[in-house]
């Protein structure tokens, strides 16, 4: 399966905390993908490997859906998470952290977590990536 299975493409996904949905664009129907969450804020995608990435600003850790219907917990430890970016080209995932006031990333496993930016950040919140000039905009 892939996220061109969950609808139609053009699709939206978005996360009203407890679900993350798609929307078909053309027909304006919801299609839950992930059910169940506690507290679901940002989330993104990498269409090439089909995985879903969403923040839980409760349980305070970054999950990972992979089509095939298995979550996986990859980034813990962390606060607030309510940013999140996936650099599809180099297979990175960075997320704002308003806990601590900094920016991290980490490969799609969750695995060679650096932190990017730790000073001079009043609770950044959401994030932005330009993987074609290697740019990070919060």
């Amino acid at each position: 399966m892939s996220l061109a299975n969950l609808c139609i493409l053009p699709c939206l996904l978005v996360s009203n905390t407890s679900d993350i949905v798609a929307i078909d664009y053309k027909s304006g129907t919801l299609n839950p993908v992930v059910t169940g969450l506690s507290n679901a804020v940002a989330i993104d995608v990498h269409f090439s490997f089909g995985y879903i990435f969403w923040s839980d600003a409760t349980d305070l850790n970054i999950k990972r859906f992979g089509i095939g219907g298995s979550t996986t917990t990859i980034v813990t430890g962390i606060g607030v998470c309510r940013g999140l970016a996936v650099n599809w080209r180099t297979s990175q995932l960075y997320w704002t952290d308003e806990s601590y006031d900094k920016i991290s990333l980490s490969d799609l496993e969750g695995n060679n977590q650096v932190t990017l930016i730790y000073s001079g950040l009043d609770v950044p919140r959401d994030i932005a990536l330009d993987p074609d000039n290697g740019y990070v905009l919060e």
